[in-house]
């Protein structure tokens, strides 16, 4: 059994156990998992006429291909003509319509009264098999597919585990090239750059290396500091960013201080990196709760005594889940209950604020196993001084 049909079982079982006749999914991430194929996650189709000959401007908001899975039996890939020929190593054969034919076509084999729907252009899904059958409940669905997602398989652990290697590499090469003179600007294109060249996709994001000036309006601020500032001793850079590697996401941060940094700004990024670690090594899955991670991370640095620069007090922000998408459910804050389970891998990413003086983070990509947790990520954490010669 192939890993989309491994996948695409699991979510059957999950339908009929909530008594559904099957989902519908347009073109994301969910889509892209089931599949196990590299395509965009979303594309939107071209404005074009509806059934009555009129521009449709929902159209902006159509996706270019939906997935069925109903409950039992083969599922249905519907796509427009021209994204056939890039969806023909489906798993799924794709059967081409137009856009505004989408509704004829799942006549042809949507059965049934009650169906769940993705996120992704659900309002516009729900109106196609409404077309046709205007008794159907379609209730929200994502969920589903998300708590599959959640533990990645062999495959997509090794895939997460090349991703931040190659992350790691990077943030080396940049760290190699922080010298003052150089803009926040500048770093940004060297991580574009270096992505490339490593065979990235893509970005995950908008890479950010955020400078903070001591002394200057822009260290009251966090990101406020002039986008022409150049680094110079006495800044902080604080790095985040992370690129799609074969499908899958990667997110990471380290940073920097130019030249010779006060006592307390060692000692508070030396802390930072002490608590991460220890919250790591602290993992017992099946026991520890997302809820707790924050907490034991804030203790660890509050005992170090740093506790009242940690960011996010009333929150309890302090990560994400991560694959497919750079930020999946659940997120990691104290509002959320949830165990860990092994196969789960998930961004810890605590933030230190000394106002007028620095902004620093760290990011790591960790993965929960059998044992515990590791981390993914392997960048220096004692490397914080940068030279300035």
């Amino acid at each position: 059994m192939t890993n989309s049909e491994r996948r695409i079982a699991a979510l059957q079982n999950l339908l009929a156990e909530e008594e559904l006749d099957g989902m519908l999914l347009a073109t994301s991430a969910s889509f892209v998992y089931l599949l196990d194929m590299a395509t965009l996650p979303f594309q939107r189709t071209s404005v074009t006429k509806n059934q009555r000959g009129i521009p449709s401007i929902e159209a902006l908001n159509a996706p270019d291909a939906i997935l069925y899975v109903p409950c039992d039996g083969a599922c249905r890939l519907i796509c427009v003509p021209w994204r056939e020929q890039s969806l023909a190593a489906s798993p799924v054969r794709p059967e081409a319509e137009f856009i505004d034919r989408f509704a004829d076509a799942l006549r042809r084999f949507v059965r049934g009264k009650r169906f769940a729907a993705g996120d992704c252009c659900a309002a516009w899904m729900t109106n196609l098999v409404k077309e046709f059958l205007p008794d159907a409940d379609v209730v929200p669905g994502e969920a589903l597919v998300e708590s599959l997602r959640r533990r990645k398989d062999e495959k997509e652990i090794a895939i997460l585990s090349r991703a931040a290697a190659l992350t790691d590499a990077i943030m080396d090469k940049v760290a190699e090239r922080l010298r003052p003179g150089i803009t926040s600007p500048e770093v940004e294109e060297l991580l574009v750059r270096f992505g490339i060249e490593a065979g990235a996709q893509d970005l995950a994001f908008g890479p950010a290396g955020m400078f903070t000036q001591a002394g200057t309006p822009s260290a009251q601020t966090i990101g406020a500091c002039p986008r022409d500032a150049r680094l110079a001793p006495g800044t902080s850079v604080a790095f985040d960013f992370g690129y799609i590697f074969d499908g899958y996401a990667s997110d990471f941060g380290r940073s920097f201080h130019c030249g010779p940094a006060p006592a307390h700004l060692r000692e508070g990024y030396a802390a930072l990196q002490a608590a991460q670690c220890r919250m790591i090594d602290s993992i017992v899955p099946g026991v520890t709760n997302i809820r707790d991670i924050d907490g034991m991370v804030r203790a660890e640095v509050t005992r170090l005594g740093f506790g009242e620069q940690m960011t996010n007090k009333d929150k309890g922000v302090i990560g994400h889940q991560i694959g497919i998408d750079v930020h999946e459910m659940p997120w990691m804050n104290k509002f959320v209950d949830f165990v860990l389970e092994p196969g789960m891998v998930f961004c810890s990413e605590p933030k230190m604020w000394f106002p007028g003086e620095c902004y620093m983070r760290v990011e790591d990509m960790v993965l929960v196993t059998e044992k515990g947790a590791v981390s993914l990520t392997h960048c220096s954490r004692d490397r914080f001084e940068l030279p300035v010669d």
